[in-house]
């Protein structure tokens, strides 16, 4: 113990910083030995109510899969191609059909298949009257789909002959394993049926259930099973043997235990089914003891791995410490009192090194009059110099101020080469030397970038001088403001060199603040930011429907008074800046989706960033759109017959009841195929262009009538009035009314 004290005193580093460390660390492990009991006496619970959110999730997602396949197969099952080719196969037989039809129906259903949310792995339309159906790979005969590719000793080919007597639209027959193909591939499908009187044609569809659930399982080692209205097990995770029947389910419980095990039941509300998920007693306990001992085990790593680190680090701490004090001088001095006794060591050495350091400093301000521009330009940028170089460069102590220069030149980049640029910001910037040394003699001035110049002035504040100085040079740059525009920004007042990156940073953080006007500005002090608004949420859409459609002139209009917004809430270059960027963006992005050539236009940036005034900017603006405009209108003449048909119909008869099937029977088209058409075309549903225009027109009516909110819903096409209310809040964001004051207002 004598040793350890002598080695380590109470009062040394070493021992105060391990004390802390120790302190840290029970209080920590007090919480988590807490947190652990606590977790151990609630953990069954939230198992339970774990289970209970992964079977609702679960019945969730299988309920809405019921609703998906059952539209499908609904819009199969009344298919007009379905129906053609059944009459035709009755008229003269297989020979008779058309297979161009054959084609779109097989088209639907390998549409169907593919996509893997649906979980299909096959659909069929069977002709049981023809002994024939069509799937994904075209017309099969029954005989040979049903005992040569989709073979089951639970659903032979006389199964599917002699039909089944079912309620409902959709029958739900049990999962059976299924030997696919002719490599006889074995997988469990669920068979969906329909059944619709009188009806000479049947949808069949084959769900991949071991896909679904590996989709949506549970809790390890649970077993799922899904019912129907009559308790036949329609499907089973884990079918075996030795696995108990089911008890009887009062409907109401969410959970029960019988025999060792936990059962979770819910019911479907739209397909009727029973969902049940069995999880023995046994499994739920050894996840609970598993994770005690694993809770247990890092509990105890943590505890020994902090321990370990704590003396590690104090140790790490405590050497170099130890090191400096021995290779610091032993001369006499004015110490500090602490209640370290290394810190006391190393105080006793400070006043001998401020000596010397004062003694330095004296011979360096006889020895160099100047500051070197390599010294400032390493202070800003953090560039790490040699020691030894360093010992010829000085920076001076004291007050200063940091005022930056940002130059924008009126050629662009492509007009004058980059070694000119940096020769005439040279030129300006010994301009600038002049003058600020000649009111401040202890000065620096850089060239920080081509476009940029900086100037170090040692003062203490921003006093009438440095006005009258700055003011000289906005005179002198508005003599050639035909050539480049100059922004001038000035830091705060500082008292350390250290803070050079800090007052660069400052000054330009100013650079926000400048206006969009043709002079020389000086900005002094930051202000509080306006957020100025270019578009409105409802602008920004009208301008991007407006701009699909190629109207140039609802474009240039929205712009405009996108702008002179702007100039009304008096916004900076920088925001307007953004705001034209974002336009030219936008432009672009729907170009490329139109699949339109930009590459021979110059970039956004390039165009924009010698813009100066609100009257540029609109100018470049109105050019991007002009050419954007052209290039959609010329490219919609080109591919968009049938749009153009569906938007001016639509425009033509927006008051009436239009449907998709009404607008489908008149271009001699599936409801299906137009509806997909019309997304992909326009990258929005035909209801969505339908209540656009209305909404447009709703508007207009809103703006140059008074008649009641009720009527213009009624001229337009709703028959309810909340759900035109409903609909133009959504488009608009407001309510109709709300949108006619506001309209009012502004005139």
């Amino acid at each position: 113990m004598k040793l350890l004290q002598l080695a380590f005193p109470r009062n040394s580093l070493f021992v105060k910083m391990l004390l802390y460390f120790l302190i840290v660390i029970v209080l920590l492990s007090s919480y988590n030995i807490w947190s652990m009991t606590f977790y151990t006496r609630h953990v069954n619970n939230e198992i339970v109510k774990y289970n209970l959110t992964l079977i609702r999730n679960t019945v969730d997602n299988f309920e809405k899969q019921y609703s998906t396949w059952k539209s499908l197969l609904l819009n199969l099952q009344h298919d007009e191609y379905v129906g053609n080719i059944s009459r035709q196969a009755d008229t003269g037989g297989k020979m008779m059909i058309d297979y161009l039809q054959v084609d779109m129906v097989t088209n639907q259903i390998r549409t169907l298949v593919s996509q893997p949310f649906y979980h299909l792995n096959n659909v069929m339309v069977y002709y049981r009257n023809h002994s024939f159906l069509l799937e994904r790979d075209g017309i099969v005969n029954d005989d040979r789909m049903f005992a040569h590719y989709y073979t089951s000793e639970s659903y032979p080919l006389e199964f599917w002959k002699r039909g089944h007597d079912a309620t409902g639209f959709l029958q739900i027959l049990p999962s059976r394993p299924f030997a696919i193909g002719p490599d006889k591939k074995e997988m469990l499908l669920l068979p969906l049926t329909t059944n619709v009187p009188n009806n000479a044609w049947e949808i069949i569809a084959f769900v991949n259930m071991q896909n679904w659930y590996e989709s949506y399982q549970g809790m390890t080692g649970s077993r799922f099973l899904l019912l129907d209205t009559s308790g036949t097990v329609l499907f089973e995770s884990a079918p075996s043997a030795t696995e108990k029947s089911l008890p009887a389910w009062d409907g109401q419980s969410e959970w029960m235990m019988s025999e060792g095990s936990y059962y979770f039941f819910e019911q479907g509300s739209r397909s009727g089914l029973t969902y049940v998920s069995v999880i023995p007693h046994s499994e739920m306990n050894q996840s609970i003891s598993r994770m005690n001992w694993i809770a247990i085990l890092l509990f105890a790593s943590t505890l020994l791995i902090g321990i370990l680190a704590s003396w590690f680090f104090t140790r790490q701490i405590n050497l170099p410490l130890k090191r400096i004090i021995t290779g610091l001088d032993q001369s006499d001095s004015e110490v500090f009192s602490s209640t370290i006794s290394e810190f006391n060591k190393i105080a006793s050495h400070l006043n001998g090194l401020q000596r010397e350091r004062i003694a330095i400093n004296e011979w360096m301000d006889h020895t160099k009059p100047l500051l070197t521009s390599y010294n400032y330009m390493a202070r800003f940028k953090n560039i790490e110099i040699d020691a030894r170089a360093s010992n010829d460069l000085w920076v001076s102590d004291g007050d200063f101020m940091v005022i930056v220069y940002g130059l924008r030149y009126r050629q662009t980049s492509s007009q004058v080469s980059k070694d000119r640029l940096n020769r005439t910001t040279g030129k300006i910037k010994e301009i600038i030397e002049l003058q600020v040394q000649d009111t401040f003699p202890l000065s620096h001035t850089l060239q920080m970038e081509s476009n940029q110049i900086l100037s170090i002035v040692y003062t203490g504040d921003k006093s009438a001088e440095v006005q009258r100085c700055l003011n000289r040079l906005a005179q002198i740059f508005d003599h050639d403001r035909t050539s480049y525009l100059v922004t001038i920004t000035v830091s705060s007042v500082f008292q350390q060199t250290s803070s050079f990156d800090q007052a660069y940073a400052e000054a330009m953080a100013l650079f926000q603040q400048a206006m969009p006007i043709e002079e020389t500005q000086i900005i002094w002090e930051k202000e509080p930011t306006i957020e100025a608004v270019g578009f409105t949420a409802e602008q920004e859409h009208e301008f991007y429907v407006n701009l699909q459609a190629g109207n140039e002139a609802s474009c240039l209009h929205l712009v405009d008074r996108a702008i002179e917004r702007l100039q009304r809430q008096h916004a900076t270059a920088e925001q307007l800046h953004q705001f034209a960027w974002s336009v030219s963006n936008r432009m672009r992005r729907t170009m490329e989706l139109l699949k339109i050539d930009t590459d021979s236009r110059t970039d956004s940036l390039d165009m924009f960033a010698y813009c100066i005034t609100t009257e540029q900017y609109r100018e470049a603006l109105h050019s991007e759109l002009s050419y954007a405009a052209h290039a959609i209108r010329i490219k919609r003449e080109e591919h968009y017959d049938i749009i153009q048909y569906v938007i001016h119909y639509l425009e033509s008869h927006y008051a009436e009841e239009i449907s998709l099937e009404q607008l489908a029977h008149k271009l001699n088209m599936s409801p299906t195929y137009l509806s997909g058409y019309i997304k992909e075309k326009t990258g929005s549903n035909f209801s969505d262009q339908l209540n656009a225009i209305r909404i447009t027109k709703a508007k207009k009516l809103l703006e140059s009538n008074n008649i009641p909110v009720a009527e213009v819903g009624s001229r337009i096409g709703y028959r309810n009035v909340t759900s035109f209310i409903r609909m133009f809040k959504k488009i608009t964001g407001q309510t109709p009314g709300d949108y006619r004051k506001t309209h009012r207002i502004r005139k």
